[in-house]
């Protein structure tokens, strides 16, 4: 495993400011749009920031708020825009991305039944307290 850590760390060295932006979006679960509507911006302008990595600081730190990131972390840590890395590199971050938003939506569905299955045993509940106070 520890050969693992060491390919997440340097994914995550690769990636510009803009991919490391729409990862966090997409595991808040927001939509450009909505990200967009928070910080009063357009849908256009995120896109923009995703793919390129350039945005103004008073604009990222409104993002950073809204998506609970670290400003300081993020600004300091960010590579060069996606124009500098090669295919390949593209391909890794693509098929993590691919995965991650599976994974999103897999935990999704998993805490919807989780809530269905809350529901059902606090009917459960209810009825064994009645029966109990007959």
């Amino acid at each position: 495993m520890p050969h693992c850590k060491q390919i997440k760390l340097n994914l995550a060295d690769l990636m510009h400011l803009g991919l490391k932006i729409k990862i966090a979006r997409i595991g808040k679960g927001f939509t450009q749009e909505q990200l967009a509507e928070k910080i009063d911006k357009t849908r256009p302008l995120i896109s923009s920031i995703e793919q390129t990595g350039k945005v103004n600081h008073y604009t990222l730190k409104k993002i950073c708020e809204v998506l609970n990131l670290d400003i300081n972390a993020i600004e300091n840590s960010s590579a060069e825009p996606q124009e500098s890395y090669n295919l390949k590199d593209q391909n890794i971050l693509q098929d993590q991305m691919n995965q991650m938003t599976l994974e999103l939506s897999y935990l999704k569905n998993l805490v919807e039944s989780q809530k269905d299955l809350i529901t059902s045993l606090k009917g459960q509940i209810s009825l064994l307290q009645k029966e109990t106070k007959k």
